[in-house]
């Protein structure tokens, strides 16, 4: 079976966004890429079930349906990302702001980003990780002066968040400033001794030290790098996931063999995808959480299942993500509040078609007396 795919352009408030869906059978990946004016933004994965007759008849209308549906969950989702950056034009609430904020900027759609993001901080200017988040919009665009300027005013007012120090690092790694870049990043995993941006952040920093001290014709510094390269690649093998020790392993391979220019391509590519195009975890928490606020009436079983589907694949990997199992039980509730009401709907039809259904009656009546505390309880949690 060979593989398949779909391209679509939609406009969405004047602006046009390119979709592009393919499969990849070998890895059993469903990949869509979106495009804005030739420019990539962002990319999404999805995994789906590959059968062992996948190559048979039947395996490609069952793909193709796969395809489909996820082709159209994108651009579904990005469409109502500007919906409700619409219903939020005269809205006064920082956190909104801020979340819509970091959903853009996931998005790599940089002015939406910044708009949402100075609005948070005019609402509440000590709100400081939007301060950071702007940051990494401008570090982004490579507006790396800007970013600095930003990250040295938290500095300077004593806020000490391991993101903060984490972003400052990799802005100074950009401007091959590696000293500084350095004790920032030890900075933010003193703060942080489990983030693993960081790390390889500074598995990045220290590769770009080393090739320069190359240069210098300094063996006895490059060693000593090399050395240190090591503890930080072992560390982000112990802390990691299976795809970071895996990725770890072919880095050390590499450097059995020597091979430096490998070394580079495997820290920096690795180091792209995973915390540039990826789309993190708490970026589907901040969704859920504006359609809750601004999009309920659009939040129908269909979307609420896909919600479940993507905080479960989450928690799946990790399940230390305390704000996804609380968004993951509001998904329940309401998906037993959407059963509920099918069911009250249920029993009505039966008494419809049989007035003298006794039971059913009966049924109807304790759902209709009992059932109002069970949707108030479920309407004042997602409130």
């Amino acid at each position: 079976m060979a593989d398949i795919g779909l391209n679509q352009n939609i406009t969405i408030r004047k602006r046009q966004f390119h979709f592009q869906t393919a499969t990849n059978i070998e890895d059993g990946i469903i990949r869509t890429e979106v495009f804005e004016k030739g420019r990539l933004l962002y990319a999404q994965d999805h995994r789906y079930e590959r059968r062992e007759n996948g190559g048979q008849e039947g395996g490609e209308p069952r793909l193709r349906l796969a395809l489909d549906q996820f082709h159209k969950q994108i651009m579904s989702r990005l469409t109502s990302v500007f919906e409700i950056s619409d219903k939020m034009k005269d809205v006064e609430h920082s956190v909104s702001h801020y979340r819509i904020g970091a959903i853009f900027l996931s998005l790599h759609i940089f002015d939406k980003t910044e708009y949402h993001l100075n609005r948070c901080i005019e609402l509440n200017p000590k709100f400081y990780g939007a301060h950071i988040a702007l940051a990494r919009s401008y570090f982004y665009k490579k507006e790396y002066q800007e970013a600095e300027k930003l990250l040295q005013q938290l500095v300077k007012a004593g806020v000490n968040y391991p993101d903060l120090y984490n972003l400052l690092g990799m802005v100074m790694l950009e401007q091959k400033n590696y000293i500084q870049s350095l004790n920032h990043l030890r900075q933010a995993i003193k703060l942080n001794p489990k983030y693993k941006e960081a790390y390889f952040n500074i598995a990045a920093g220290i590769f770009k030290r080393i090739g320069y001290l190359r240069t210098q014709n300094k063996q006895e510094d490059v060693d000593k790098n090399l050395e240190f390269l090591n503890i930080i690649l072992n560390k982000l093998h112990k802390i990691g996931d299976e795809e970071d020790q895996v990725m770890i392993e072919h880095i050390k391979q590499s450097f059995q063999e020597k091979n430096f220019g490998k070394i580079q391509t495997l820290i920096y590519d690795y180091r792209h995808r995973l915390f540039y195009q990826r789309i993190q975890p708490e970026i589907m928490g901040y969704e859920f959480f504006l359609w809750l606020r601004y999009l309920p009436e659009q939040l129908d079983f269909e979307q609420l299942l896909y919600f479940e589907e993507n905080f479960t694949k989450t928690l799946s990997k990790n399940a230390d993500y305390a704000d996804m199992w609380n968004y993951l039980a509001l998904i329940h509730l309401l998906l037993c509040r959407d059963y509920f009401l099918k069911g009250l709907n249920n029993f009505k039809e039966s008494t419809r078609i049989n007035p003298k259904f006794t039971r059913a009656k009966n049924n109807l009546r304790l759902v209709e007396n009992d059932g109002r505390e069970f949707l108030s309880l479920i309407k004042a949690i997602a409130k």
